[in-house]
């Protein structure tokens, strides 16, 4: 089966297939001192069960949102296997439950990736418009490591920022500082690299700057009431099956940009992170969503923390996405 892809679409014998089926990857690693290596998964639908040379790295639940595991003492230099076990059953109790209008596809429907980072690392960040202001950013990064007095350098280049930070004892720093910016919209989808590094750590993103609040029934982009022209749009590829990676999400948001919407609903479940991404690229605003999608258990304590982990881990991903 190719990974990224759904297998319905992949052998006639799994069109209809709701079960379980075995991954299996072998591989070799040049292992590097200093360093940390995680597994990551853009999504696997539904349940995922991960091993890595015959030990356990865990579970996840949730057909649609991303998870890693830490490999880093399991890894060797050759010979390494990679098993994931996928089941995409429905389940009464599950997020979404066994009530669906959309396609069960099954699998490894997203990248499977090796991350390989310094012992000390960006682990999450958030840069944005500070509420209420237009030449303000304001957010906060987090470092994987608890070591007090690190410095953590913020850059955009095209802003003429370079700021400087330094954590906490928990790794945690706040941002806040002045910046002259084009803001994001649909008719002007402006957007900044932005660079956030720490000794040997670089992570780059392309964020885009704005505000949004709402005064009475109006909602407010930058300031300014803005009405929503949209449809909703399902992960079904133009090539077939589930959609992924950001060919399919340039087709896809183009052709709903020639019906004239400058807004999408992604239903009804977190899309691929190039869809987001595309939606910032190309202008079009975004209604973001998980698949509480009918007849949910809210009363199974269960079900409502499997909900609530795949909304965290939806925001987790998406949260300096403009469009959104």
């Amino acid at each position: 089966l190719l990974v990224p892809g759904d297998w319905n679409s992949q052998d006639d014998k799994l069109l209809f297939y709701e079960g379980t089926i075995w991954y299996k990857k072998s591989f070799n690693y040049q292992k590097k001192e200093h360093s940390r290596l995680f597994v990551y998964f853009g999504g696997a639908n539904y349940l995922s069960d991960v091993y890595l040379n015959g030990e356990k790295l865990g579970r996840h639940e949730g057909g649609f949102t991303p998870f890693n595991f830490e490999i880093t003492k399991l890894v060797r230099e050759k010979d390494n296997y990679l098993v994931v076990k996928v089941d995409n059953k429905r389940r009464r109790d599950a997020v979404p439950t066994l009530n669906t209008d959309w396609w069960n596809y099954g699998g490894l429907t997203r990248e499977v990736s090796l991350i390989d980072v310094p012992e000390t690392f960006i682990q999450d960040y958030f840069i944005q418009l500070r509420k209420g202001t237009s030449d303000e950013i304001a957010g906060w990064v987090k470092l994987n490591s608890a070591t007090p007095n690190q410095t953590v350098s913020i850059e955009i280049p095209e802003a003429g920022v370079r700021q400087s930070v330094t954590t906490d004892s928990t790794g945690n720093a706040p941002v806040n500082f002045k910046a002259k910016l084009d803001l994001w919209s649909p008719d002007h989808p402006r957007l900044y690299s932005v660079k956030l590094s720490v000794g040997n750590d670089v992570v780059s993103d392309r964020i885009g700057f704005r505000s949004i609040e709402t005064r009475g029934p109006d909602i407010l982009l930058n300031g300014k009431p803005i009405f929503l022209r949209g449809i909703s749009v399902h992960e079904e590829s133009p090539r077939g099956g589930r959609a992924h990676g950001p060919d399919d999400a340039r087709t896809l948001l183009t052709w709903a940009k020639e019906l004239g919407c400058n807004f999408v609903r992604l239903a009804h479940y977190p899309h691929d992170e190039s869809m987001t991404k595309m939606a910032d690229e190309l202008g079009v605003l975004v209604w973001s969503e998980i698949p509480v999608y009918w007849t949910i258990l809210w009363d199974n304590p269960e079900t409502f923390e499997n909900a609530r982990n795949q909304l965290g881990e939806s925001i987790s991903r998406d949260k300096n996405r403009a469009a959104i």
